[in-house]
């Protein structure tokens, strides 16, 4: 018998000594339709709407084995970029083996791209990392909240091979990307799944309120006060404080 659980953003099934976690991400208004708000190519489009997706299932240690794109556009061209975008992200990671399925908008003509991404991943529920912080552990954040144009014209974006070095890293207890409602709420989930609080210290230099964008940065949680795994990464990385 299974058991379905939600944590933060995630769906999680156990099954016996499996879990299965489900995460998705949405993109609205940003392509290049003539009603999109952010000019962007198409391909970026798939690039940037997958790592989203892909980061929250790796970021609690699990593998991806199916991904499903539902776009609101049409195949030909948009769709097929988007697409594109979407293999070429995973085949650069080697993440090509996945099972890739989707869907299109036929019927009617559309002046502005939406996308929707499901992926479904898979992990022993041993290696999960949720439910591991403790007391004393340090939290800190690798790169910055970065929004629109701000997201293409910086070097300091997390990208997916970034958090895949997460993923595979035993230095990492808990991570959790930051999404549209920024930093400090992203840390009060994780104090509240603990019971634990965190001594925080803010640099100054970072807005907790911004929105982080595609996953443009993240929060880790590591027992060391700055862990190998941040000369591994090359990103900005800002100490937050402790959990007491």
């Amino acid at each position: 018998m299974s058991l379905i659980e939600r944590y933060r953003d995630l769906i999680i099934i156990y099954e016996k000594d499996i879990a299965y976690v489900i995460s998705c991400d949405s993109l609205g208004a940003i392509g290049n339709k003539d009603n999109d708000i952010l000019k962007i190519n198409e391909e970026m489009v798939g690039r940037t709407t997958i790592k989203v997706a892909l980061s929250e299932a790796l970021c609690v240690g699990a593998k991806p084995i199916v991904i499903s794109d539902t776009l609101s556009v049409e195949m030909n061209p948009t769709g097929k970029k988007i697409i594109k975008g979407i293999k070429s992200e995973l085949e650069e990671n080697k993440l090509s083996d996945l099972f890739l399925t989707g869907s299109t908008e036929e019927n009617f003509p559309t002046s502005m791209t939406g996308v929707g991404i499901t992926v479904i991943s898979r992990a022993k529920i041993s290696d999960l990392k949720i439910k591991k912080v403790k007391k004393d552990m340090y939290i800190s954040l690798l790169g910055y909240p970065l929004v629109g144009n701000e997201v293409l014209n910086s070097k300091d974006v997390l990208q997916l091979k970034d958090y895949l070095d997460i993923s595979n890293s035993n230095e990492i207890i808990e991570a959790v990307p930051v999404g549209s409602k920024g930093i400090k709420y992203e840390l009060s989930i994780l104090e509240k799944l603990s019971g634990l609080r965190v001594n925080k210290s803010f640099p100054e230099h970072i807005d907790v309120l911004k929105s982080g964008g595609p996953s443009t940065c993240c929060l880790i949680v590591h027992e060391k006060k700055i862990p190998y795994i941040v000369n591994l990464i090359n990103k900005p990385f800002s100490p937050i404080g402790r959990f007491i």
